[in-house]
């Protein structure tokens, strides 16, 4: 009988590394490979262009649980009635757990009275519940346990849920709590230990939350570090009963990277629960990253959030939130959260994501990642220990050091684009239409006095938050004076000979909302000044190929400045570049430029009434 089953790669012959690099060679044309072909992660982790058996670096490690996570909802809406209404809604659409934040500090959220009311009819043996109280992490666990006891006592087994207790990360994410870091430790012990029916068993006391680290600008072994230290802190406090503790992680849109951060994660807590003679029981949660959120282009976050989803579901994490696309722009509509909570159902039902047990295993590229990071982490873990553990380096400043460091290295990249924000400082539209369905910002609660311990807290970082800042300058421009402020886009030659430093620069400029002009090809000077003066525009930007800038370019510069444009630039890096400064070229723009800087400097030279 015919053996009609199918050979993939069958009939090739078979692939060998050194054919690879070879070919690879071949097409750099002489360049560095290492150079062109691999990165380092902000680690210091090198990044492979293709792994292999031959340069996978991978340790043996045991499986890592992955697929059917627990769909979760974010709620902090401070109205009660409102937050039960959207609790029910996402409950009857498909969300399995809630996760409530309350109010706390100078954080909005609801208040702890009104926990009862925002989960009137909510069946809690039927949907598992995460608190996020802050400061207010007493008061909150007082109110829940009050709730569970006015439940039906045939349902405790079934209660599923977290209390929200974090000294740890209250601190540094607020730099104050009611009490001391240790008494307020002491107390969240003593609800895990004491307080908490016994038969409760499926509901845990102590939050890890390391999203705060994230938010910070921590590398991603620098957020495993301080949730290793912070689960190590609170199992000390607990006498090793780590059932009580729910580590919490942020996941960005770094798929393959945030698929290694939680399955590394995964292995560094069975060695942290191995130490204290008990076993990690894989609660892991995923809280998609509120730095990688965006306010400018809100729908890119939907995209974002659905590639950090995948990374999470694929890397073990046992429960995911997802921020709404419209976070940072007020209380979240109804579109957003239905969006939020469907892009889990799609990937777990349409995409088949709740199937496969741990589909990265075995791949040389995620293997590799998850070693090193487990790696790095470990040794950052083991330094924090030597300094005294992860309250000694908060009060010390040891983490706000280690934090702000790996920020202002991500914030260069970012700034030159290196790091490309889709929809910010790539492909911006500054002609956008803001989303109308949203909520206002609700007030910041009453200040919590007195306070017992104080320390600077951690600051939040944005991944677009500097581009924005400019991108709000030219939104105040518009209202003030009906137009953005505006750029020049002088062509020279041929729409064929400029149009691809045309539309590089359209996008560098509009990135911080200078709005760049398109014009046609210029060959005549006396058609680009009076072009110029026509577009009321304050700078102009010469885009052209090399040949054209030694052939025009001189004579372009002469003619713009004597038009009265501000400041003149050039796209490109053009050998003639010394000629065309003393032109009356004022700067070069091209990749690998510092482009936030370029955009500050341009802004403060035409003045915010321009």
């Amino acid at each position: 009988m015919a053996d009609n089953s199918l050979k993939l790669a069958g009939d090739f012959d078979g692939a060998s590394d050194d054919a690879w690099r070879a070919l690879v060679d071949k097409a750099l044309g002489g360049k560095p490979f290492d150079k062109a072909m691999k990165s380092l992660s902000y680690d210091g982790i090198e990044i492979e262009a293709l792994y292999t058996r031959d340069n996978a670096r991978i340790e043996p490690q045991p499986h890592t649980r992955a697929g059917n996570w627990t769909i979760t909802s974010p709620h902090w809406n401070p109205d009660a009635a409102q937050m039960n209404a959207d609790i029910l809604e996402d409950l009857e659409r498909g969300v399995e757990a809630l996760a409530i934040k309350l109010e706390a500090g100078y954080a909005p959220g609801l208040k702890a009275a009104d926990l009862g009311a925002a989960l009137d009819g909510v069946y809690l043996n039927m949907a598992r519940f995460y608190l996020m109280p802050g400061e207010e992490y007493e008061a909150g666990a007082a109110a829940m346990i009050a709730m569970l006891n006015e439940r039906p006592q045939a349902q405790a087994e079934a209660f599923h849920g977290n209390l929200g207790c974090d000294p740890l990360g209250t601190l540094a994410g607020t730099g104050r709590l009611k009490e001391k870091a240790e008494e307020a430790i002491e107390k969240a012990a003593d609800i895990a230990l004491k307080q908490k029916p016994k038969a409760w068993r499926n509901v845990s006391t102590f939050r890890a939350d390391a999203t705060v680290y994230h938010n910070a600008g921590a590398t991603e072994a620098q957020e495993l570090a301080c949730m290793l230290a912070t689960v190590t802190a609170y199992m000390r406090a607990t006498d090793g009963r780590g059932a009580e503790i729910e580590p919490v992680l942020a996941v960005d849109a770094d798929i393959f990277m945030g698929m290694a951060k939680f399955r590394a994660a995964a292995r560094l807590l069975a060695q942290v629960y191995e130490a204290f003679g008990d076993t990690w029981h894989g609660r892991l949660h995923a809280v998609t990253s509120l730095r990688m959120m965006t306010v400018k282009d809100p729908w890119v976050n939907i995209l974002r959030g659905t590639a950090a989803t995948f990374a999470a579901g694929t890397g073990g994490a046992y429960s995911v939130s997802v921020l709404p696309h419209d976070t940072m722009l007020g209380l979240s509509g109804k579109s957003a959260r239905r969006i939020a909570r469907n892009i889990q159902i799609m990937l777990q039902e349409e995409s088949g994501l709740y199937s496969p047990e741990d589909p990265a295993a075995g791949s040389f590229a995620v293997e590799s990642l998850t070693s090193e990071l487990c790696n790095k982490a470990w040794e950052i873990f083991q330094k924090i220990e030597f300094e005294g553990g992860m309250l000694k380096v908060l009060r010390s400043g040891f983490i706000h050091q280690m934090t702000s460091a790996a920020w202002a290295v991500r914030k260069v990249n970012i700034a030159k684009r290196k790091d490309a924000i889709t929809g910010v400082s790539e492909f911006p539209d500054i002609h956008e239409k803001p989303l109308s369905n949203l909520g206002g910002m609700p007030d910041l609660p009453a200040d919590i006095a007195p306070a017992g311990e104080v320390n600077p807290p951690l600051t939040l970082h944005r991944l677009a938050e500097d581009f924005e800042a400019l991108r709000a300058r030219s939104d105040a421009m518009l209202d003030a004076a009906g137009k953005r402020p505006q750029v020049f886009v002088a062509g020279l030659g041929r729409v064929a000979d400029f149009t691809a430093r045309a539309t590089f620069a359209k996008s560098f400029f509009e990135a911080g909302g200078i709005e760049a002009l398109a014009t046609g090809g210029f060959t005549e000077m006396d058609a680009l000044a009076k072009a110029f003066a026509e577009s009321g525009a304050a700078f102009a930007v010469i885009c052209g190929t090399d040949a054209q800038y030694e052939d025009m370019g001189l004579k372009a510069a002469e003619t713009l400045k004597s038009a009265g444009a501000g400041r003149i630039y050039v796209a490109g890096r053009p050998v003639n570049a010394d000629a065309l400064t003393g032109a009356g070229v004022d700067e070069f723009i091209f990749m690998g430029a510092d482009v936030l800087d370029t955009l500050t400097r341009a802004y403060d030279m035409m003045g915010d009434d321009a």
